[in-house]
């Protein structure tokens, strides 16, 4: 994911910046850059692009007395607007270099903003959606307004999750931050007459431990020994700098109260993360460099198998689902624990996707040592680089949703499940699989997912409210349809793991087939029911669990007011791209779930006898 740096203080940038830099190297980047305010109110930009070794290579070009001055930005690129190069790497600036930024996110109306900055004579030199960002802030300066006002303004022009720092020449002792949805973070502090900012707390600590966080909805202004934080109505915000234990800054819950619900949070963050180097929303192309035709040609394959335990074999279910009807090739989901006592029909025509958060789960380690023996080929989508998995096999794929310390995963499964539909979008791209239309269609709503599931995060107290209700129940009974089975499994799974409630997931067209037996006013039932080809034979299902007096539950993304009248409570989230809805889904029944442990007093990071990494059979 795009990595953050700034510095401002009575030293030398240079130095803190290519640090800052390093220390977010482990987030992936294909491009890096930095902006320097000088002594005489200049911006010297220097940027390197297309190079995984892009840090390395200004580290040799910034020196000190080359690149004088006290306030820098900095930043680590995953392209999703614009091909990998220098010219589309950060920072940006207007075309007169009164402005720099760096810029995590994407700009949903950045069509529409570049149209409107063109027909005002700004002339642009890359293909970013960010480089608008620095024409609007100096567009505004232009009107009158100082840097602080114009960054504030950005909240009237770009929609989708954003983070931005900024400087300006009419600026130069200041950082100016904003921040647009749940995109990734911003971090400050401030030691000895210096101030910090970054997109991840880890780049901060070997300067400082006293930290803070600007929230979704707030701005920042960071000199060299103070800071200020607002809201978007500019009233100032009191918020005290925490002090953190260094060795412990990787288990930070920020101003959050559990780990869980912090990483529910994080998901705007992480599924952003899952597509930005590997979706070019400007050229429309999905492309994963780990993936070669000399390591997996998917034409080689005539079955797809996919297989994990617990939360990684309900992701499972939903990459077979996509994987089928978006390549035509035989797919299917398997536990890991059971298909390695299994003697299969694979062969080297049979594709292998082992998905790991850990890297490490015991029962899926062993399947793909047993299947790699059968000339399969494998591929592991993890999230720890480095791990058994990606040592064992052909190819690794990272979801890239950062650490997840809450034993029940949110933040990984749904960056797992975007990461699997780009990888089938991948897979039929190559294959021939798919028209234009589909293609740009699908990247459409990939680019929407951070700022959808933003929206749903918005409806915490009205889930929390559902949550009370389900808190006094002993049973739940969760289905789904089609793409959605493995939503209504998950959904089972996080309630029974954090809430200790009895929940079953099912796939509710088997209701005649023994679960109708046990409806009834101590089984309320949570449905699953997107606007789609499935949707009357849902609304069937509904009157079915209502005439036998169990209370529903629905999640929909339909907005008809007869699913309304049928619902006694109901959930209604954004609409989007069918294939996709599962993420969507996933979002308010973590929080269920979440709000429900929380009312029975229960603490959802440390679920009883359950564990992060399950490495033991």
């Amino acid at each position: 994911m795009c990595g953050i740096y700034g510095y401002v203080g009575d030293q030398q940038a240079v130095d803190f910046l290519i640090d800052g830099l390093r220390r977010l190297e482990y987030r992936g980047y294909d491009s890096a850059g930095v902006a320097i305010m000088r002594p005489n109110r200049s911006i010297n930009v220097v940027k390197r692009g297309k190079h995984k070794s892009s840090i390395k290579l200004l580290s040799k070009v910034l020196t000190n007395s080359e690149n004088p001055g006290s306030l820098g930005i900095g930043h680590t690129r995953w392209a999703t607007h614009g091909a990998i190069s220098e010219v589309n790497a950060h920072p940006h600036t207007d075309p007169e270099n009164n402005v720099a930024i760096v810029h995590n996110g994407i700009v949903e109306n950045y069509l529409e903003i570049r149209s409107d900055l063109k027909s005002k004579g700004f002339n642009f030199v890359s293909e970013t959606d960010s480089e608008l960002i620095a024409c609007l802030i100096a567009h505004e300066i232009k009107q009158g307004k100082n840097l602080f006002e114009s960054v504030m303004n950005l909240k009237n022009c770009i929609r989708g999750n954003s983070s931005v720092i900024a400087v300006s020449v009419n600026n130069p002792k200041e950082i100016i931050g904003i921040r647009l949805g749940n995109a990734g973070g911003i971090v400050i502090g401030l030691e000895n007459n210096s101030g910090y900012v970054s997109s991840d707390v880890s780049a901060l600590l070997p300067n400082t431990n006293k930290i803070t966080y600007v929230e979704n909805g707030e701005l920042v202004r960071l000199s060299s020994s103070s800071y200020s934080i607002y809201d978007f109505s500019g009233k100032k915000i009191n918020r005290d700098l925490q002090k953190i234990e260094i060795d412990d800054y990787d288990i930070d819950k920020g101003n959050f109260k559990h780990h869980m619900i912090k990483e529910i949070y994080e998901q705007p963050h992480a599924i952003q993360s899952s597509f930005s180097g590997r979706v070019n929303f400007h050229s429309r192309v999905v492309d994963f460099e780990e993936l070669t035709e000399s390591t997996i040609n998917i034409k080689n394959f005539n079955r797809i198998v996919l297989t994990g335990m617990g939360t990684s074999l309900n992701s499972a279910i939903y990459g077979a689902q996509i994987f089928e009807k978006m390549l035509g090739v035989q797919s299917s989901a398997e536990n890991s624990s059971e298909l390695r006592y299994r003697d299969p029909v694979f062969d080297e025509k049979t594709l292998l996707i082992a998905i790991t958060q850990s890297g490490e789960t015991a029962d899926t380690l062993s399947a793909i040592g047993h299947f790699k023996k059968k000339s399969c080929s494998v591929i592991s989508v993890i999230e720890t680089l480095g791990t058994q998995a990606s040592r064992i096999s052909d190819c690794t794929i990272s979801i890239r949703a950062g650490k997840e310390v809450g034993v029940a995963a949110t933040k990984t499964l749904t960056s797992t499940m975007s990461t699997l539909f780009q990888l089938a979008l991948y897979f039929a791209s190559t294959h021939n699989k798919s028209s234009s239309e589909f293609l740009h269609n699908a990247l459409n709503d990939i680019s929407l997912l951070p700022s959808v599931i933003s929206k749903i995060l918005d409806s915490e107290g009205h889930i929390k409210r559902l949550a009370e209700n389900i808190s006094h129940s002993s049973n739940l009974l969760y289905l789904g349809r089609g793409i959605n089975i493995a939503t209504a499994l998950e959904g089972a799974l996080k309630m029974k793991e954090v809430a200790y409630i009895h929940a079953e997931g099912y796939a509710a067209g088997e209701m005649k087939h023994g679960v109708n037996a046990l409806l009834g006013p101590d089984m309320p039932t949570v449905m699953i029911v997107p606007d789609d080809h499935l949707y009357e034979k849902n609304l069937g299902t509904i009157n079915e669990v209502k005439a036998r007096g169990s209370r529903t539950l629905i999640i929909t993304d339909s907005e008809a007011e007869e699913i309304k009248e049928l619902a006694d409570d109901i959930i209604v989230v954004p609409r989007i791209n069918n294939e996709l809805s599962p993420i969507i889904f996933m979002i308010p029944l973590q929080l269920l779930a979440y709000h429900t442990a929380c009312q029975l007093g229960l603490d959802p990071d440390r679920p009883r006898n359950l564990a992060k990494t399950v490495t033991v059979e």
